[in-house]
């Protein structure tokens, strides 16, 4: 697009100097790059002095600038304010009256009382200062970890920086700095932070950006920060700073519950203190009860439970997935019903006719045929309907019916693990049983011709470009980034012209393994022609294959909506093109007949 020029021609020479020469060739020449000396991909960076840093000590001027659950889950409209376990030092100048905690002298200072900060959370811009000491840094990577230490730098990340409440884990001061002409400043003290993650997850050293999860009020009773107790700030490594904000954004707007979602600063004294040391995030609301409270509307009038879990109904022989305590996301959870409805499910197979009407009191149908539906149109294929139930969130709803949540949708639109995402899945009990219903399969087909043609009014491709604005405007793009936004812009294209023609074919079959060019179906899941078992003689000059560690079948090109190896029986997102499925034929060709010329298009049987 012809208004992203601008933001690469400000790219500093003294940048493209020092970037490493691994990164250049990553990148090309479409690196983007706003900071100003941040050290997390090497020096120097925009030319020109850098912007003042908001209330650090000794500095003045303006900046305009799911998991887990909590000892006080269920408080809500409480204010902010309470007594900490501890005294808490603040920061300061010598005449400010506010004692500088002196493990952490360059830190902010703080210039409003919590209690009259005017912040809004998910206003874009505004910076989170976190002061950990190595001790509780150590305790957070260890417990990611089950107790154990972790490994070093990750090697292959775009990104990296530069150079009492029981067994809580906790920073000493969070500042929080609003996006303002004026920032006003305010420190919460002590603060329950978790190190969270697993495939998407980084431990928190000089060398790594982490994913990490607040829960303001384990120290301070009853505090909130800008009205939310919990959130979680998304390191952008996996699935680029864009899927994840724009994928939520895109459910909300389609009519789906999803939460709250913006960008934000993130600095610490593990990088540094300087507003150029600034790391961008995603930043998410998690699901609480304030979640409920919030979209009790199109959550059948709210919560009464909430589960986040990995696993199928069923999955444990002798016992629940909702057996764990642990997969509570509020104050407590009563799982009677949940379990009746686990028992529903496991009497009723194998699934067949008749299936959604056995289970219209359990399951809030409608709901669930737009999640499957949006789940597929964007690309969401790390998720419980299919990856094995992968990333799960139930809630079971005020009316007494159960609905499941989008969770982990930075892997979406096209995200190289999941390139292609089929309609149907056999990851999830209640899917698997629709598909195996007519007339619920033709409930999932006809809503998701309705949520095409809203999703195509709502014009994807601006609005993507509207988060890349949004970016560039803040100074959050990063190495990377304007290559991720064409793949992703590419691929929101193909998807709006392919989507009717895909679902054309899911009506006819649930089942339809379909692979777009230069793939073919393998009996099953999409591959290269020489990749499947040998029923016919191979091309002289067979393609190359995809490269190993990646999903086979992935797409090269990124304009290609459809193709990846994540079809049914597919190779696996860790074995590459060699999957199980996968794999050469053995042998000569035998007197084979020719191999058929591709198909766009096709169904397996």
């Amino acid at each position: 697009m012809s208004h992203k020029s601008d933001a690469r021609s400000r790219l500093s020479a003294i940048f493209l100097v020092a970037l490493p020469a691994s990164l250049l060739g990553a990148c090309g020449d479409d690196v983007t790059n706003h900071h100003y000396n941040n050290n997390y991909y090497g020096e120097g960076g925009e030319e020109g002095d850098p912007p003042p840093n908001p209330g650090t000590a000794g500095k003045g001027g303006k900046d305009g600038g799911g998991g887990g659950t909590s000892g006080n889950g269920g408080m809500s409209g409480a204010e902010d304010g309470g007594t900490p376990s501890e005294p808490q030092a603040g920061g300061g100048g010598e005449d400010s009256g506010v004692i500088i905690d002196p493990r952490y002298p360059d830190a902010p200072v703080e210039n409003t009382p919590k209690a009259e900060q005017d912040l809004d959370v998910f206003r874009l811009g505004n910076h989170w200062w976190f002061a950990v000491s190595d001790e509780q840094r150590e305790r957070m990577n260890a417990a990611r970890w089950g107790g154990g230490g972790g490994p070093g730098p990750i090697n292959g990340d775009i990104y990296q920086p530069g150079g009492g409440g029981g067994d809580a884990t906790f920073v000493d001061h969070l500042w929080v700095s609003t996006a303002a002409e004026e920032p006003q400043i305010s420190d919460y003290g002590k603060v329950q932070v978790k190190v969270v993650g697993q495939s998407t997850g980084r431990d928190w050293n000089e060398q790594n950006i982490p994913n990490l999860n607040i829960d303001s009020n384990q120290f301070v009773k009853q505090q909130r920060i800008g009205g939310f107790e919990h959130l979680r700030f998304g390191n952008c490594q996996v699935g680029s700073i864009f899927r994840e904000r724009l994928t939520l954004q895109l459910f909300n707007l389609l009519g789906y519950p999803a939460p709250h979602a913006t960008f934000a600063w993130v600095h610490s004294n593990v990088w540094g203190w300087d507003a150029d040391d600034g790391i961008p995030y995603t930043l998410v609301e998690r699901y609480k009860r304030d979640f409920c409270e919030s979209n009790a509307d199109l959550l059948g009038g709210g919560c009464v439970n909430m589960w986040e879990y990995v696993g199928d109904f069923s999955a444990w022989e002798g016992g629940s997935l909702f057996d764990q305590a642990e997969s509570c996301q509020v104050d407590r959870c009563d799982a009677t019903r949940v379990k009746q409805l686990e028992a529903t499910l496991r009497d009723l197979q194998p699934p067949g006719e008749g299936f959604k009407e056995a289970m219209s009191e359990w399951i809030a149908w409608p709901e669930f045929h737009q999640f499957q539906c949006l789940e597929w149109m964007l690309g969401v294929g790390d998720d419980t309907i299919h990856n094995g139930g992968n990333n799960s969130v139930l809630v079971e709803r005020s009316d007494g019916k159960f609905q499941f949540l989008p969770y982990s949708v930075d892997i979406s639109l096209g995200q190289d693990w999941y390139s292609f995402v089929r309609l149907a899945g056999d990851g999830n009990a209640v899917a698997r049983g629709c598909q195996a219903d007519p007339q619920c399969w033709a409930d999932t087909i006809a809503t998701c011709e309705n949520l095409l043609q809203e999703f195509s009014d709502h014009e994807p491709n601006k609005l993507l470009a509207a988060v890349y604005d949004e970016l560039d405007a803040e100074g959050m793009l990063r190495p990377g980034d304007e290559e991720r936004y064409q793949f992703i812009d590419n691929w929101f294209t193909s998807r709006l012209e392919r989507m009717p023609i895909e679902l054309e074919k899911y009506a006819e079959d649930p089942n339809a393994v379909l692979c777009g060019a230069p793939y073919v179906d393998c009996g099953g899941w999409c591959g290269y022609e020489w990749e499947c078992p040998q029923q016919c003689v191979p091309p002289d000059d067979p393609p190359p294959p995809p490269p190993m560690g990646q999903a086979g079948g992935i797409i090269i090109d990124p304009g290609m909506g459809v193709g990846g190896g994540f079809a049914a029986g597919g190779a696996g997102p860790i074995g590459g093109s060699f999957g199980m499925a996968g794999g050469f034929g053995e042998g000569g060709d035998g007197g084979l007949e020719p191999c058929p010329p591709k198909e766009e298009y096709k169904i397996a049987r």
